[in-house]
């Protein structure tokens, strides 16, 4: 199912459009702006819940910040769910030097080393600074050497759908269809009620219970036998 798909068919079950004469085509449809774009963020949320319990794979992708002489803490990517690997790090292709993450944290860097936020110089470790904005800090703080050097890393963000052609990330129509009903439920607290009493609504829960139960029986082994409940 792609994505034009699934939200024509969250309309349907929620009585926004009706019969083939109706059907969407496009997102610039005017007719049903409002309800297209909260059909939209319907079934990106509920992919970004899917993957947070791993019933389907986050994406892998890379960014880069770049170091500004005296600033020790950066933000990462906006999409940013976790860090792709084990064993984490940013690499530096100017010098081809790996940069890993402090053992220990930034607790255990303020315990050894008094004047670690403001001793400067090559980069050498990266610790979380803030994992709720999704902040990292640098030791060294960067000098003036390294100043504007790109740093890339790669990490996993939640499954996104942007066009109409993009295919959800289901095996069979039933697990599609199925995650629809989700959705819809989902889109129906954004149009009409107020979104955040979604998790207590026994239909929503319902569903979402059929779907976990289709994708961990159909693909076991993909998604490690997690369940919502």
């Amino acid at each position: 199912m792609d994505f034009v798909g699934a939200v024509n068919r969250l309309l349907r079950l929620n009585a926004v459009i009706k019969g083939d004469d109706d059907v969407i085509t496009t997102f610039s449809d005017t007719q049903h702006a409002a309800a297209i774009s909260l059909a939209q963020i319907a079934i990106q949320d509920e992919l970004a819940d899917l993957a947070s319990h791993r019933l389907i794979p986050y994406e892998k992708t890379s960014s880069t910040i770049a170091l500004v002489s005296g600033t020790r803490t950066y933000a990462l990517a906006a999409d940013f769910v976790r860090f792709y690997g084990e064993q984490p790090f940013f690499y530096d292709s100017t010098d081809n030097l790996h940069i890993y993450e402090f053992k220990g944290g930034e607790d255990n860097l303020r315990h050894l080393i008094n004047d670690y936020a403001t001793q400067s110089g090559y980069p050498n470790y990266w610790y979380w600074y803030n994992t709720t904005t999704k902040q990292v800090g640098f030791y060294q703080v960067p000098n003036s050497t390294v100043n504007g050097r790109s740093l890339s890393y790669d990490y996993e963000k939640s499954v996104t759908v942007t066009n109409t052609t993009d295919t959800l990330p289901f095996h069979t129509n039933e697990e599609a269809y199925a995650f629809c009903q989700c959705a819809a439920q989902r889109f129906k607290y954004l149009f009409t009620t107020n979104p955040g009493s979604i998790d207590e609504d026994p239909t929503y829960l319902s569903a979402q219970v059929r779907l976990t139960n289709l994708m961990n029986y159909k693909n076991p082994s993909q998604h490690y036998g997690f369940r919502y409940y």
